[in-house]
């Protein structure tokens, strides 16, 4: 979700809504509508919830909300507990900061050890997963693509070590980026940015450059960090007090 164009303060605290009538996988919209309620603050961190109770707000049955959650507790969103409730995890900055600080040691270097490895089909399949990552219709699937897309570019150089590290680490990032870039809800204009970055990527592997694809992908990761650090602060302050400056100018 791009936190810059959805409106109005009011509007992003709209709260859960119905989900029966739109025309989509019904856990992909439960999934895209609870993330939506945990940006806008309507599910703050911390805040508890009963499956009987998001049931009746969403206007579906309890085994797509089930599903749904389970999919935001392996993501990180959420915490189950065996009495039927959840309680929204706490999104930390200081949690993200260590992730990307991290990514930004291991991928730079293990992308520009690769780049001179990748055969033509490596190419070719990079380009493939940056069309499935962000061609429509938009779908879940999307983000399973882009965490492909930046295993195969690191891939030729990766030990099991290395893998063993960084796909944690892409997880823990992405339950930050589908707060951000919620694939369901992205507008047109943010998911071509999102591809035309990813391109140049492409672009610099295909160079078999590896000074110019470390410093593309180290450029694409701080811009990332930046980019949710500052949606977590306009959450914040979506979940402060009405006194807030930032809610009482109806900035978004």
């Amino acid at each position: 979700m791009d936190t810059k164009d959805n409106g109005g303060t009011a509007d992003r605290r709209r709260g859960v809504q119905p989900v029966a009538a739109r025309k989509m996988s019904t856990v992909d919209l439960v999934l895209h509508e609870i993330r939506h309620s945990i940006l806008t603050g309507a599910l703050p961190p911390g805040q508890a919830f009963t499956v009987p109770a998001l049931t009746e707000q969403l206007g579906i049955s309890h085994v797509p909300v089930r599903e749904a959650l389970r999919q935001l507790e392996a993501q990180g969103l959420v915490v189950l507990s065996p009495s039927r409730s959840a309680i929204v995890t706490p999104l930390d900055p200081d949690d993200l900061q260590s992730v990307y600080r991290l990514r930004m040691r291991l991928e730079p270097e293990l992308a520009a050890r690769a780049v001179g490895a990748h055969s033509d089909e490596d190419l070719a399949e990079l380009a493939r997963l940056i069309r499935a990552s962000f061609s429509p219709p938009a779908e879940e699937q999307h983000f399973d693509n882009h965490r492909q897309f930046h295993e195969q570019l690191i891939l030729p150089a990766a030990s099991n070590w290395d893998l063993r590290v960084l796909r944690p680490l892409w997880y823990a990032s992405e339950r930050y980026t589908r707060l951000v870039f919620d694939p369901i809800d992205v507008p047109e204009e943010t998911a071509a940015v999102r591809q035309r970055a990813h391109e140049r990527l492409l672009v610099a592997a295909r160079t078999r450059d590896p000074h110019r694809l470390h410093d593309e992908l180290s450029r694409h990761l701080e811009a990332n960090l930046a980019e949710v650090l500052e949606a977590l602060e306009v959450a914040s302050a979506l979940a402060r007090p009405e006194d807030s400056p930032l809610r009482a100018s109806g900035a978004s």
